[in-house]
């Protein structure tokens, strides 16, 4: 089996440890000319990391991230560490958006796409059957009740001002 000749054991490891040990920030450091003291002064400034992603694992490692994804879908071994590194990615996510490295609304949609966050009204389930119901009020002494049981149909109704049928 192809996928299983370019496989080694070690990459279900270096995937946890690609996630788990993503920093959030690094030091940019810069030389700033001082006007006063008239010499360079080193200036650190922290800045967002980059994201720790599946695209730049396979890149460390010289792979594509087809090949990644292929041992994701048929060793059980790299599966496992793989959804293992998928929760540190979330983890790096709510972090890096926490401490205002990155937008918390970006953060926010790469969690629901990425790691099926929800809005909590989004995540409640239906608890009876939509119904498709047409409702039409009219003016006048027009009365006209319909009423289809039929499993494909809705309900028309039009009725008068307000005058509702049992």
């Amino acid at each position: 089996m192809r996928i299983a000749k370019d496989y080694k054991t070690e990459y279900a490891k270096q995937i946890i440890e690609w996630f788990r040990d993503a920093p959030l920030f690094v030091d940019d450091m810069k030389e700033v000319f001082n006007k006063k003291t008239e010499k360079f002064d080193v200036v650190s400034n922290k800045v967002a990391a980059p994201c720790p992603t599946v695209v730049r694992f396979a890149e460390n490692i010289g792979v594509t991230i087809d090949r990644v994804f292929a041992w994701r879908d048929s060793i059980k071994e790299f599966r496992d560490a793989y959804e293992q590194a998928m929760r540190f990615q979330e983890e790096w996510l709510m972090n890096a958006a926490g401490l205002g490295f990155y937008n918390s609304s970006m953060s926010i949609t790469a969690l629901k796409a990425n790691h099926g966050w929800a809005e909590k009204n989004d995540r409640q389930p239906l608890k009876d059957e939509l119904k498709q119901v047409l409702v039409e009020f009219v003016r006048g002494k027009e009365k006209k009740f319909e009423k289809d049981h039929s499993e494909d149909s809705g309900n028309i109704f039009i009725f008068d001002d307000g005058e509702m049928p049992d």
